[in-house]
């Protein structure tokens, strides 16, 4: 679960900090790196009662410069980051029960994409944890932020508007996949957006300056 910067002249070791905050968290994807600064997510949601977030570190130093979590933890406690009023006013009422000791998942494995136009970082999220849905949130409700786009500001991390493509996700639809930026001509002007193909078999067109959606079509058969 390290995060490692090397000298690219020689490749010795310049710095290596511990990514790793809860038991079962493990890095899978590549980190991404923009403006002097490194996120990086962790994998494991499928296997451990975790909770997901994306760290932003000095690319010179190693110093962590934010973190937000994806999902929201206990009641009444408070994390100390930049995601903590987000989530306790926004994500929190959309889920029940005692999730926090099941973890809640919405790691952040693989999807982060900078943009340079906004100065933000767009987040893929993933499935919950566990999928079971009536285990983790047995009274219902979406289930924010999992399996959702969740774009932030780069300097601060702040939150600045998500797109959940598959609420109260039971089947591993996690938004994990690769996100792309675009210009698009759309009703004969140029339109900035985010291309998103999620595993809910669906192919989405999201605005990137406020986060609204403008198609979302299935990709095959129904």
């Amino acid at each position: 679960g390290r995060l490692l910067a090397l000298d690219a002249a020689d490749g010795k070791l310049v710095w290596s900090v511990d990514t790793v905050i809860y038991e079962g968290l493990f890095i899978s994807g590549p980190p991404r790196v923009f403006n002097g600064k490194v996120t990086i997510g962790n994998g494991g949601a499928d296997f451990a009662p975790v909770r997901g977030y994306v760290t932003a570190y000095d690319a010179d130093t190693g110093r962590k410069v934010w973190r937000f979590f994806t999902v929201p933890g206990e009641p009444g406690t408070k994390d100390g980051e930049v995601s903590d009023d987000v989530l306790r006013r926004l994500a929190a009422p959309t889920w029940s029960g005692e999730w926090w000791k099941y973890g809640g998942g919405g790691t952040v494995w693989n999807a982060m994409t900078y943009d340079p136009e906004y100065n933000r970082v767009y987040l893929g999220t993933g499935n919950g944890g566990p999928w079971n849905w009536k285990i983790r949130s047995p009274d219902g409700g979406d289930n924010l932020l999992l399996a959702s786009v969740v774009a932030l500001d780069a300097d601060t991390g702040k939150y600045v508007w998500h797109y959940q493509a598959t609420p109260g996700d039971a089947w591993d639809y996690n938004s994990s996949t690769d996100i792309t930026l675009a210009t698009v001509p759309l009703n004969g002007k140029p339109r900035k957006v985010i291309f998103h193909a999620p595993k809910n078999g669906f192919f989405y067109v999201i605005d990137r300056e406020n986060g609204k959606l403008i198609s979302a079509e299935k990709l095959g058969r129904v």
